[in-house]
């Protein structure tokens, strides 16, 4: 066989594949450097075998044909969509495959969910949408939601849901979906977060839409018609602690404070992704950060974090034989190695967290000084953490009550009046004003 023959033959082929994808088009230049590679990949392994020229050409088309394979082989694995699976089904859910026009009962473990198919849950269902390591979508019940655009690994793109009813919780990984937004449409609204965990809830009998936020930020628009291609209003961005409710034809309501029930309900969300989850045990209300400096538990999951339970355990057992002795020695011994634990484990889901900790620590033992420096560090390190403004409200607190420094504190509490004013800091800080003015 002529080899010129040989090759028009694969760029037959070659484009047929590349020209026919259901899901994606490339193009022309695209293509002929796809076949370029191609037939590069091919001559090298031609001149492997240069001195047999019986044999040259028939490892020529045998090699050809077997990179060919291995081209439409990678095409399909880094340009074809990644679909998601729905799993953890309780109760009554159905899918509806777009493909097939038809619904079916949604009963084995893990089910793709194709492009435009829909997922709804009754009463008593519930469902999981997860590609792993990328995004966790919850359905709670009576709820329903399409899968409007997924993406692949190569192409730029963005994924869309539609929500037509009910409410989702969902965790975004951002590491791991750089560049790529996660957008989740309601007839209200179309909100679009980059690595966050929030919830979802679409209200048809209300016309209305509330989105709000556990950690990260969200972008809102309101929805000005239907379809993931909709016009959209001006936006305004939920950060964690907040929630904005979005009324058919409105734009965006401005953000305020997610009601305590709200945060409660949303702590589901630290059952779902793949993240270490430690938490301080206090309240979602304007007395946490009193709670705080009352030297507040610290809680580790065993299950999402073995390794940092593994090492706070022996600090846990110091402190604890440090408060039983009284022994400020062995306290601060407790409180460095908490530092080195963090400086060797650094974790920014977590790091805030033992910050607060250690700051309330420092403060337990009178410590005043290193207490201040430990939450202004969380303040300049993670002014986005929604419990930034605690380490600025304790500040205040401190340099009133334990160190008799009113200017100072006048200023800790301005500050989180000016920089966190929908955080429930607002009304110790307004007090500690107000006390300080008379």
């Amino acid at each position: 066989m002529d080899p010129r023959n040989n090759e028009e033959m694969i760029e037959g082929r070659v484009k047929k594949v590349l020209g026919t994808h259901p899901d994606y088009k490339l193009s022309d230049a695209k293509t002929k450097k796809f076949i370029s590679w191609l037939f590069n990949a091919a001559e090298e392994k031609k001149t492997i075998v240069e001195f047999s020229p019986v044999i040259r050409v028939s490892i020529f088309s045998g090699t050809a044909a077997g990179v060919l394979v291995m081209a439409i082989v990678m095409f399909n694995f880094f340009f074809s969509p990644i679909y998601p699976v729905v799993t953890n089904i309780q109760g009554t859910v159905k899918i509806y495959r777009a493909s097939q026009n038809e619904w079916i009962f949604a009963e084995n473990t893990k089910i793709k969910l194709g492009k435009n198919d829909i997922l709804k849950t009754f009463a008593d269902g519930r469902a999981d949408i997860i590609i792993p390591n990328l995004y966790h979508i919850r359905l709670k019940s009576d709820s329903e939601i399409k899968l409007a655009r997924s993406i692949s690994r190569a192409i730029p793109g963005d994924i869309g849901y539609v929500l037509s009813k009910g409410k989702i919780f969902t965790h975004y990984n951002k590491m791991r979906t750089i560049g790529k937004e996660l957008g989740i449409e309601t007839p209200q609204a179309v909100a679009t977060a980059l690595g966050t965990d929030f919830m979802v809830a679409s209200t048809p009998m209300m016309n209305q839409t509330t989105v709000g936020v556990l950690d990260g930020i969200v972008k809102v628009n309101s929805a000005l018609k239907a379809g993931m291609q909709a016009a959209v209003s001006k936006e305004v961005f939920v950060r964690a602690g907040e929630r904005t409710i979005i009324s058919q034809g409105a734009d965006p309501a401005a953000p305020t404070r997610l009601m305590e029930s709200e945060l409660l309900e949303m702590e589901e969300l630290y059952n779902i992704g793949t993240r270490p989850q430690v938490a301080l045990l206090i309240s979602t209300g304007p007395t946490r950060t009193r709670e705080l400096l009352s030297l507040t538990p610290l809680f580790i999951s065993s299950e999402k974090s073995e390794i940092l339970t593994e090492k706070f355990e022996p600090i846990a057992r110091e402190i604890n034989q440090a408060i039983k002795e009284g022994s400020k020695e062995k306290h601060i011994e407790s409180i460095e190695r908490l530092e080195e634990l963090l400086r060797n484990y650094p974790n920014p889901k977590y790091d805030v967290q033992f910050l607060l900790f250690i700051g309330s620590y420092y403060e337990y033992i009178g410590e005043y000084q290193k207490a201040i420096a430990t939450f202004e560090k969380i303040v300049s390190k993670y002014p986005n953490s929604s419990l930034a403004s605690i380490a600025q409200c304790a500040t205040g607190i401190i340099y009133e009550e334990r160190l008799k420094s009113f200017d100072s504190a006048k200023a800790a509490y301005q500050k989180v009046i000016s920089n966190y004013p929908q955080s429930p800091e607002v009304e110790e800080a307004s007090a500690g004003l107000n006390r300080l003015i008379r």
